[in-house]
């Protein structure tokens, strides 16, 4: 009778807050699926530390965990980069790309340490160890990782952190630079793969994305993701078969030009009752505390939360006219808040001058509202019953989150696939409404809007209010769903793509 031979599922993460998370909770259910399973982290040394933390946190003492990290040695001061950088979270955004180059340099050294796993599992003859024995799951941006696998014969999977709309919008436009497809106006443009889909200029950012040419880094990496992704012989997406139906479906087209399988294994969701702040950082501290005894003062449904994440920010008069909607409404807020663009916002400490004079003071005096200088226990915050709307950024993790606590959101996009996060939740759902757009310099904000967004969304006697939370009920029960062991849709993907990889 033949022996089964072990399998080893390799992890290899963007490091990034938002992308670091997602694959621990792919890592907490592939233990739990595949028991048997050896399951591993692999990243640079200073992100393994980081995601090694993470993880016995967010695991109890009694329950033992086959997930096991490996770090790729990286100097990052060879790459350009800052001395300690191995992150975005050190790196301002126009800076990414020098980091996204930067993996690219561990393909040699994630070479040999597959190669030595293939030695190990097939006792010595890499010749003799089955395809499928080791599966990579790669994120999007170190695709480049089908490479390896191909060398070795393992099983390669991309995972998209990212919505389905948004990520297929993405795809669309970077396969078109540099020549987008413009109407003669300028103003707006519609997709050839997506004839349904009008997208207009001020949808598009970075500004790469307008002024980009086959020489542009940027331009050139992503290129060079997207073939990397079409080799590979599955996409997870962190999302849902139910949620994102049209989503999937351009997903499904673009993938491998139709020939990779699309599976949706979200929501993949930090749970309050473990590790759930963005940073990795304790949520026990006198900043997280604070703001959640702070809520508790508040009726449920009655505070706005603001949160750009972390990596990005609006412009310094953009702040100043949202603090002007704040106090036009009078409705209690807790805004996590940095510096704006074109400041330090990874690091740099916040001025008073960039806010209203006295705003901060009027709103602690009358308890009506709270600026949080930087970090914020935000997935705590939403699941607070105090907390009655979201005004983000629409970053994928951020709509997640709040929609799995039933918050609907007040949309402000600020780069890439958060412009059409936004549209795809206005449009299909009814659980957004778009305040504002953008953070260039042209970028207008209008304070008597967002105020009225602001009334749309969380007023008591407006029936677009009443119907909104209504619809997010709605998403909320279809997202909780899609877990139940007993036919939920993301539950059934996930086994289907164990099945697929050969893993179970």
């Amino acid at each position: 009778m033949a022996t089964s031979r072990p399998k080893h599922v390799v992890l290899f993460p963007f490091p990034a807050q938002g992308h670091f998370a997602s694959f621990l909770a792919i890592a907490r259910l592939l233990a739990r699926e595949l028991p048997d399973a050896a399951i591993t982290l692999v990243s640079t040394p200073r992100n393994v530390a980081a995601l090694r933390s993470s993880s016995s946190s967010a695991v109890p003492p009694q329950a033992p965990s086959s997930i096991g990290f490996h770090a790729l040695p990286f100097v990052p001061a060879d790459h350009g980069l800052p001395v300690g950088c191995e992150s975005t979270s050190s790196l301002p955004v126009p800076s990414f790309v020098t980091l996204f180059e930067a993996l690219e340099s561990l393909q040699p050294a994630f070479d040999d340490y597959v190669s030595g796993l293939r030695r190990r599992q097939s006792g010595g003859d890499d010749d003799e160890a089955a395809p499928a024995d080791i599966c990579i799951v790669a994120d999007v941006f170190v695709a480049w990782t089908v490479d390896v696998a191909r060398r070795h014969g393992c099983a390669h999977a991309v995972f998209v952190s990212c919505g389905a709309f948004g990520t297929a919008i993405l795809h669309a436009l970077w396969n078109h630079m540099p020549a987008l497809p413009f109407a003669s106006d300028g103003s707006l443009l519609r997709l050839p793969e997506y004839p349904d889909v009008v997208l207009h200029r001020s949808q598009l950012s970075p500004i790469f994305l307008l002024h980009g040419d086959m020489s542009d880094r940027w331009t050139a990496f992503y290129r060079r993701a997207i073939r990397h992704g079409h080799r590979t012989d599955a996409v997870l997406a962190n999302t849902v078969e139910e949620f994102e139906s049209t989503g999937l479906a351009m997903m499904r087209r673009a993938a491998g030009n139709g020939k990779v399988p699309v599976w949706p294994i979200g929501p993949l969701v930090l749970s309050c009752s473990g590790n759930d702040d963005d940073d990795g950082s304790s949520t026990d501290d006198e900043t997280g505390g604070g703001v959640l005894r702070w809520l508790d003062r508040h009726p449920p449904s009655s505070v706005l939360y603001i949160s750009f994440g972390s990596q990005n920010s609006i412009q310094a008069k953009q702040m100043t006219e949202l603090a002007a909607a704040l106090e036009t409404t009078g409705r209690p807020f807790v805004w996590a808040i940095r510096p704006p663009v074109g400041f330090d916002v990874v690091a740099g400490a916040f001025r008073d001058e960039w806010l209203p004079e006295g705003f901060e003071a009027r709103a602690r005096a009358g308890g009506r509202g709270l600026v949080v200088r930087g970090w914020a226990p935000q997935v705590r915050i939403l699941a607070h019953a105090a907390t009655g709307a979201f005004l983000s950024h629409c970053g994928w993790n951020s709509v997640l989150e709040s929609l799995t606590h039933g918050v609907p959101i007040l949309g402000w996009p600020l780069s890439a696939e958060q412009f059409y996060n936004a549209r795809m939740l206005a449009e299909e759902w009814g659980v957004c409404a778009e305040v504002a757009r953008g953070n260039l310099e042209s970028s207008a904000v209008d304070r008597s809007k967002v105020a009225e967004a602001v009334e749309t969304v969380m007023g008591d006697a407006v029936a677009a209010a009443a119907a909104m939370r209504r619809r997010v009920k709605e998403v909320q029960e279809v997202l909780k769903s899609a877990w139940r062991q007993d036919g939920g849709s993301s539950t059934a993907a996930l086994h289907e793509f164990l099945r697929a990889m050969n893993l179970q």
